[in-house]
């Protein structure tokens, strides 16, 4: 289980947000609290693996205690955070990714805006727990997990988890799958599958083929590719 702090100075916000955090598979909240000193007091005991934190705490700036958690004299410099705030300043946004924020989650928002942070940031990590030894496609899916290092959410944007796990399907498989069966293994509609696939194409991920069915229509079929440009055989 990802052991997750919140940090937010209003209480029933704090609540709100650890529910969500609740309802995804594979978090559990381990604390919340409601300054920086009490996040300071609490997290060497709690020992969680990722801070959700709002940057208008009443003692201390959320983005100057982030610096202090960088620092690499921090006891905790390996926590992962997830930004969560009302402030949209372009200024905020920037000190926030320089200090090593994994997103920037802007207030108001809904369970689907986090949930998508936290499925996003449970498969960079079930990723990086698998790695033993990294090359150029095994990094370039980390930050297909964690796109760009640090975002603000935007509205109808796709999920970058999806994007992995069309990826994961065609590297289980090792052959040729059209859309449609990516589409029913992975539990998602035919036009998400393809979207996502295009994608993959786009970045030279998957290479396509053009074959034709009984029925005389051609339909594309994908396959992973090696790194180094070959197809997996």
């Amino acid at each position: 289980m990802i052991r997750t702090l919140v940090v937010d100075d209003d209480f029933r916000v704090a609540s709100i947000h650890a529910a969500y955090v609740e309802r995804v598979p594979g978090f559990v909240v381990v604390g919340k609290v409601h300054s920086a000193q009490a996040l300071a007091q609490s997290i060497g005991a709690l020992h969680p693996d990722l801070v959700l934190l709002d940057l208008y705490l009443p003692d201390h700036h959320g983005l100057d205690v982030l610096k202090r958690l960088r620092q690499p004299s921090s006891a905790v410099a390996d926590v992962d955070v997830i930004v969560i705030t009302a402030a949209n300043d372009p200024a905020s946004v920037r000190a926030a990714m320089q200090s090593g924020a994994l997103y920037y989650l802007l207030k108001p928002f809904g369970f689907p805006a986090l949930e998508e942070k936290l499925l996003a940031y449970r498969e960079m990590r079930a990723q990086l727990q698998k790695l033993s030894e990294a090359d150029q496609s095994s990094v370039d899916r980390l930050y297909t997990a964690v796109p760009g290092g640090s975002h603000v959410a935007e509205r109808g944007a796709g999920t970058p988890h999806t994007l992995v796990a069309v990826e994961d399907v065609l590297l289980a498989t090792g052959e040729e799958l059209s859309a449609s069966e990516v589409a029913a293994r992975l539990g998602v509609s035919r036009a998400t599958a393809q979207r996502y696939l295009a994608k993959l194409e786009a970045q030279g991920r998957v290479t396509v083929t053009l074959r034709y069915g009984s029925a005389g229509r051609p339909e594309n079929r994908y396959r992973h590719v090696r790194p180094g440009g070959s197809a997996a055989p």
